[in-house]
C-alpha cells in the first residue's frame, strides 16, 4: 500500500492493525532504519501488508502482490510514479495480473495517463506473447 507522505504511514498502519488484527502489517519509509529488514520480511510473506512511500516504486519484486495507492490524486504522484507503483502488482507467473487500485476522490490527468500507458504496454506485451489473454485485465 502506497501513501503519499511519510507522516501518514504510522497512523495508517495503526488503522489497518485495528481492522485486520490477524494479519502481519508493517510500515516503512526512507527514514526507517529497519526498512531493508521489513522489505525482506514482506518479500518472504512474513509481513502480509506493507504501507510505504514511493521507496518501493522501483526494483522491488514481491510475487503475488496487489497494489493500493492511497491519495492517488496527490500532486506527488505523477504518471511515471503511478506506473512504477502499479508495476509492483502481479510479478509472478502464478499471479501475473495482480490488482491495482488508485484510491482517490477524483481522477487526475496523471492517473488517466498512467492507466492509458499501462493498458498500452499490456496490449504490446500480449501481441509479443509475454501475456496470455486471460492474464490481461482491462478494468
Amino acid at each position: 500500500m502506497f501513501v503519499s507522505r511519510i507522516k501518514h504511514i504510522e497512523p495508517f498502519v495503526a488503522l489497518l492493525r485495528r481492522k485486520f488484527s490477524d494479519i502481519s502489517i508493517a510500515g516503512t519509509s526512507s527514514q526507517d532504519e529497519g526498512r531493508a529488514e521489513k522489505v525482506l520480511a514482506f518479500r518472504s510473506g512474513e509481513i502480509r501488508i506493507l504501507a510505504t512511500t514511493t521507496i518501493l516504486e522501483r526494483g522491488v519484486t514481491v510475487p503475488k502482490s496487489d497494489v493500493y495507492i492511497l491519495d492517488a490524486d496527490s500532486a506527488l504522484f505523477d504518471e511515471a510514479s503511478l506506473v512504477q507503483m502499479a508495476g509492483r502488482a502481479g510479478r509472478s507467473k502464478d499471479d501475473p495480473a495482480g490488482v491495482v487500485i488508485f484510491a482517490s476522490p477524483e481522477w487526475t490527468v496523471s492517473q488517466r495517463a498512467a492507466v492509458k500507458q499501462i493498458k498500452s504496454m499490456n496490449r504490446i506485451a500480449l501481441k509479443r506473447g509475454f501475456l496470455r489473454a486471460a492474464e490481461q485485465r482491462t478494468d
